[in-house]
């Protein structure tokens, strides 16, 4: 009989752990799916310039990041231009690519920007498609 004490005593002594760790589990997964989803717009207005979204990569895009990677090999391979870019066009042969990475306390972006032969690189928090982010 105290065998099977002790073996139903550990029996719970697991499913009660199990639920637990499940219910840790179920918490954790709820909070990365609440990660806000964020959306480039179409156009916006940034630093006096009119800026239209692309919808891939042209020959020039390609040469102009390229480029970019060239003169920075330090930014080959950084987390913070990972996966492919949105890419926005300006007048003047401007162009913008932004990294955005939803988080719980909003977007964290970065941005080549390509002006006038001379290339910047922008990073921030918040929309960067709008005045005022940081």
């Amino acid at each position: 009989m105290i065998k099977i004490q002790c073996r139903l005593t550990r029996h719970c002594l697991l499913l009660t752990c199990g639920l637990f760790l499940s219910a840790g589990c179920a918490e954790e997964s709820s909070a990365l799916s609440e990660v806000p989803r964020f959306e480039a717009p179409e156009t916006f207005q940034a630093d006096g310039f009119n800026w239209q979204r692309e919808e891939g990569f042209s020959k020039s895009d390609t040469a102009v990041l390229s480029r970019f990677f060239q003169l920075q090999p330090g930014m080959q391979g950084s987390p913070a231009v990972a996966g492919e870019p949105v890419i926005y066009h300006g007048v003047q042969n401007r162009r913008r690519f932004y990294w955005v990475e939803g988080t719980a306390d909003g977007p964290l972006w970065s941005c080549v920007e390509f002006s006038q032969g001379r290339y910047q690189f922008l990073e921030g928090t918040g929309n960067p498609y709008q005045s005022g982010s940081q």
